[in-house]
């Protein structure tokens, strides 16, 4: 698995946002989006930065078409977003647990989780 900064670092290369992971259970995750991944467009629009990303994805009418760049390869992945009020608010708290559980974090900031140091 590539290091977080190899994929922001690949990312800035490609023109394109670093994919660092998705949600469980997501409509990205659904479709096959996946950490590692370099964001090209989204609904046919380049994303070099989030503003682009932010501009593309309202642009899709609750639809999202994204190009992706994985291991040497061009992906497309289109996939239906919730509507609006579908969605749970988010508790940040949560959230940060989530990522931790998930290793995100550890990827972050390179420290191992605490099971780990017990190892």
């Amino acid at each position: 698995m590539l290091k977080w900064d190899d994929v922001t670092l690949l990312a800035a290369r490609l023109n394109g946002i670093p994919v660092l992971g998705c949600r469980p259970g997501s409509p990205a995750a659904r479709a096959g989006v996946q950490y590692g991944d370099v964001m090209m467009k989204v609904n046919d629009l380049p994303t070099p930065d989030w503003s682009a990303y932010l501009e593309a994805r309202a642009r899709g009418h609750g639809r999202m078409r994204v190009e992706l760049f994985r291991a040497g390869e061009t992906l497309v992945f289109e996939f239906e977003l919730p509507t609006q009020g579908w969605a749970e608010p988010v508790d940040p708290t949560a959230l940060l647990e989530e990522l931790i559980d998930s290793d995100v974090m550890v990827m972050l900031s390179g420290t191992p989780r605490r099971d780990q140091e017990l190892n």
